[in-house]
């Protein structure tokens, strides 16, 4: 099937075959990526057979994962497949091997992503419970040596990010301790320019300056690939850097066929890397270290134990990634405005008496009366009481915080500062009218 292997075996076979039509059945599947997507899935679940821990970054809709986990299934699978098509082998050992778990992990979990999760898992009951989702920034993720880093088109940088994070916190550059962690990534979209946040990892001993020379004279030499130029040398500085960190380092080309970013670099476990390399060009170590906007509040273990796998399902699935979202940035999902309101010690008899809670209903009525847009607002004083110097005329602020109601989908549920600003208009009319000229 693949580009220097032969595969003969009828239950791998049959495995594709299967794989192919749950994949078509959901009509989010490219072909393209059915097919390189699974010819990188082969090439490492032969090189890694014993890791039972796998992480799929930069996951997408997680395709990657839920082949990983069916090669291990149908290796060592645990029963006959219930007269399905496939003929899961059955093991002569008295114990089921323990199974292949896999945790996906990107910033959004796309809709596709529940797609193929309901029909894999409809068709292969058995592997819900080994697949979980986290919507996180990478940043997130504590790496370990029991732990597989995969990622097909890891693009432009994200690539180095991966083999950064894999290696680990080099500190000084003298006696490091490395994570360690194994890696299979498919690099694409290469690019050598520092405005794009390329800089070689310092354990390669180049900097940006010279892989841009190397870039230019192989492209002087590959006239007509000078794309390919680029793609081969940084990985070609990749692969060093990995070796250097003390990875045994493999490359090998998925069929062109199926992609034409089909480089797949596979790192079996690092080891403690003790070298005297000097970190000339720190900030080549940093230029991954920036924090995303929203910085991630949670951590993501990754080690192949009861405890950590049981923290990412813990905190896997998109309804708690839209809680920790809210926890994060609850600016970006509601809108409050001040109200100055002077505290009158006298009124009239056809006056009522303005409290926090004649506020909060006033509020609530003119949130009902906006039909474009469901919205809720709360009132809280905002301050302590103001008392004018020259006067002794006492005024009070209220915060009116605008928000959608629970259970909006995370995507609607930014405020409207428009719709905001006009029930603040018709909440100051409404204040005037009941109360008289009170507002500040």
């Amino acid at each position: 099937m693949f580009q220097n292997r032969n595969i003969t075996d009828d239950s791998s076979s049959l495995l594709f075959d299967e794989l192919a039509l749950v994949a078509c059945s959901t009509g989010v599947v490219p072909r393209k990526e059915l097919f390189e997507t699974y010819a990188a899935a082969i090439y490492i679940h032969e090189k890694f057979p014993h890791m039972k821990r796998m992480a799929d970054l930069a996951a997408g809709h997680g395709l990657l994962s839920w082949f990983l986990l069916a090669l291990d299934y149908n290796d060592n699978g645990d029963g006959s497949g219930n007269g399905n098509i496939i003929a899961y082998n059955n093991s002569t050992k008295s114990t089921t091997p323990r199974p292949r778990t896999v945790v996906c992990i990107d910033r959004r979990m796309p809709p596709s992503a529940d797609v193929i999760a309901t029909a894999m898992i409809e068709r292969f009951p058995e592997l819900e419970s080994r697949w979980s989702y986290i919507q996180s920034d990478l940043a997130a993720i504590v790496p370990h040596p029991s732990c597989l880093l995969t990622s097909v088109h890891a693009c432009g940088t994200l690539s180095d990010y991966l083999i950064e994070m894999a290696i680990g916190d080099p500190g000084d550059g003298k006696n490091n301790k490395n994570t360690g962690a194994p890696l299979a990534i498919v690099p694409c979209c290469h690019t050598v320019k520092a405005r794009k946040g390329y800089r070689p990892h310092f354990l390669s001993g180049m900097q940006v300056e010279e892989v841009a020379a190397l870039v230019e004279e192989r492209q002087n030499k590959q006239e007509n690939m000078k794309c390919e130029a680029v793609a081969d040398v940084i990985d070609e500085v990749r692969c060093r850097t990995l070796i250097n960190a003390g990875y045994e380092v493999e490359e090998i080309m998925l069929p062109a066929i199926f992609t034409a970013r089909n480089r797949l670099l596979l790192a079996k476990e690092g080891t403690s890397v003790d070298k005297q390399v000097q970190l000339s060009h720190p900030e080549s170590y940093e230029i991954f270290k920036k924090e995303h906007p929203i910085s991630p509040r949670i951590q993501i273990p990754l080690a192949d134990d009861k405890e950590s796998i049981a923290h990412c399902h813990a905190i896997s699935g998109r309804d708690l990634a839209k809680a920790r979202l809210f926890e994060q940035i609850p600016k970006h999902f509601s809108l409050s405005l001040v109200m100055s309101i002077w505290l009158t010690e006298t009124r009239s008899t056809d006056q009522s008496i303005l409290t926090l809670e004649t506020l909060h209903n006033l509020a609530k009525e003119c949130c009902g009366e906006i039909e474009t847009e469901d919205m809720i607002c709360t009132v809280e004083a905002y301050g302590e009481v103001n008392v004018q110097s020259e006067t002794g005329r006492r005024s009070q602020r209220y915060r009116f915080t605008y928000k959608k109601p629970e259970g909006t989908d995370i995507s609607n549920a930014s405020v409207s500062r428009s719709i905001a600003k006009r029930i603040d208009s018709v909440i100051r009319e409404r204040v005037v009218h009941q109360f008289g000229d009170i507002l500040r």
